[in-house]
């Protein structure tokens, strides 16, 4: 058997139709996406994260729940009063310059 010509080819071509898609690939492929609620998702689903910016999230996050946890709490102390308050008798300022400054 001798190769078909390209007009040869290009006629067969014109000529060929696809076979039709079988309704169970049908529903198997864009029935699974309709039928998922968001909800579900939500539970269920999963979002693709490269590994570098998994792990630089995650030590971010570690980093934030290290100083929160560390943080020591300010609160004020009650026992403080103006009883033992003296003003200044005599006020002194002192200048401390800067070696960088110019003179």
């Amino acid at each position: 058997m001798e190769p078909l010509t390209d007009l040869e080819l290009d006629h067969l071509l014109r000529q060929w139709e696809a076979p039709a898609v079988p309704e169970s690939l049908n529903s198997k492929v864009l029935g699974a996406r309709e039928r998922r609620s968001r909800w579900r998702f939500l539970l269920t689903g999963s979002i693709r994260v490269p590994v570098p910016l998994g792990i630089a999230t995650a030590a971010v996050l570690m980093l934030l729940i290290l100083l929160v946890w560390n943080t020591p709490s300010e609160q004020p102390n009650r026992s403080e009063t103006l009883r033992d308050f003296k003003p200044i008798r005599q006020l002194e300022p002192r200048i401390i310059r800067s070696t960088y400054e110019i003179r």
